[in-house]
């Protein structure tokens, strides 16, 4: 199976693979496990490894993910957060919502 396909079959339904760089061969997608999972697919250009190297980082734990969440917000405070992002920019990085269930 090619890396897209075992991509998409990983995530959960509606989630997103997100390809990164240009492959030299096709990508086999069949569109009915994408539709199964009401998943999409985005792409990007090619980095300059900066994505291999944020990886390796955080695994030899040179960078702390946690240290970039500027604020956690319920979900019913969305648009407080997209207010905050734009008013503040230089105070917040990273936003998170909580979904309660």
């Amino acid at each position: 199976m090619n890396p897209v396909r075992t991509c998409i079959n990983a995530i959960k339904g509606g989630g997103t693979v997100c390809v990164l760089g240009l492959g030299d061969h096709p990508a086999e997608i069949l569109m009915k496990e994408l539709i199964w999972k009401e998943a999409k697919i985005i792409s990007s250009r090619v980095s300059h490894g900066e994505f291999s190297r944020a990886i390796q980082a955080l695994a030899n734990k040179t960078i702390n993910p946690e240290s970039m969440i500027t604020a956690i917000l319920d979900l019913k405070d969305a648009q407080k957060g997209f207010k905050l992002l734009d008013s503040e920019p230089d105070k917040h990085l990273k936003i998170l919502l909580k979904i309660q269930r």
